[in-house]
């Protein structure tokens, strides 16, 4: 059995720099760092960027993850859709596999972030998770949304958030 007080969520230590800039003590939009690391699992998971990594920077308690139901839905369901033929992975022994999961859809969302970043000389972070949110909302070609609307998205944009 495994204690949940027991269990840490790895950061990637090579994104231990960026993780603080996004985080709001740096002007950052996200007030704690398990906070970015959600977002950033997220956006890795909506990319298709698992990124599996071997140094870790300080590890985050997982309770700080499982106070929130929405939070540790999402780390189980990452869990569940990586392996889709076990059933058993949702075994409470297995939480560790899951978190794994979930820490390499961070990473890729991290790396994501990084690149955005990288592309301009004084793009601030706050900035990049503006534009990274805006065109997740965007329907794309061959999308599930445009599956489900078809030509019912002609015309069809987004709103400017003040971009």
């Amino acid at each position: 059995m495994i204690l949940n007080a027991d269990v840490r969520v790895r950061r990637p230590q090579e994104h231990d720099d960026l993780i603080g800039r996004l985080t709001t003590r740096e002007g950052g939009p996200f007030p704690n760092y398990w906070q970015v690391l959600v977002f950033a699992a997220a956006l890795g998971w909506s990319q298709g960027r698992r990124e599996p990594f071997e140094k870790a920077g300080e590890p985050i308690r997982y309770g700080l993850f499982n106070s929130s139901a929405t939070v540790s839905s999402t780390i189980d369901s990452m869990g569940v859709l990586a392996y889709p033929n076990d059933a058993g992975v949702m075994a409470e022994d297995r939480l560790p596999e899951r978190i794994k999961v979930f820490e390499e859809y961070a990473n890729g969302g991290l790396s994501i972030i990084q690149g955005e970043l990288n592309r301009g000389a004084h793009v601030r972070p706050l900035d990049v998770i503006l534009n990274l949110c805006r065109e997740q909302g965007k329907p794309r070609r061959g999308s599930m949304v445009e599956d489900i609307l078809g030509s019912r998205l002609v015309g069809f944009t987004t709103p400017d958030f003040g971009a």
